[in-house]
């Protein structure tokens, strides 16, 4: 239950920065396109980057003991590339991270990958959200 409350939480996140970056960046609004948005946008982050987002988390696990509310959101940031790359040759064809398509992939990953990894770590804590809350 806690991976899927982080996994939806981190897609709403994700979705939202996509959104804001959008309108931001090019002054421009999804119109017509939600639904595609919506539906690549989940397909990619739940077939490509939850998983690699779980085995980042099982691999800091592995390796670390101390400050993995550090270790969980960044290395979750720093894999927003994989996801990124697989969209963009899949929908362009080419493998170029830094076009301007890309950006909006990377707002999507990024803020998503910080939440998830924060999300992770909140609620793989004792009590959870009810030591944050106090």
């Amino acid at each position: 239950m806690r991976l899927f409350i982080a996994g939806v939480l981190s897609f709403i996140v994700g979705i939202m920065s996509y959104i804001l970056t959008l309108k931001l960046v090019w002054n421009e609004s999804l119109g017509g396109d939600t639904y595609a948005v919506l539906y690549w946008g989940g397909f990619a982050f739940f077939v490509i980057a939850f998983p690699i987002y779980l085995l980042t988390i099982k691999f800091i696990d592995f390796i670390s003991f101390k400050h993995k509310y550090i270790f969980y959101p960044l290395s979750c940031m720093l894999i927003f590339f994989v996801p990124t790359s697989f969209i963009t040759i899949s929908l362009g064809g080419t493998f170029n991270i830094f076009s301007a398509e890309a950006i909006l992939f990377h707002s999507f990953f990024l803020s998503a990958g910080l939440v998830f990894g924060l999300t992770i770590w909140i609620l793989r804590r004792k009590k959870g959200l009810v030591n944050i809350l106090k």
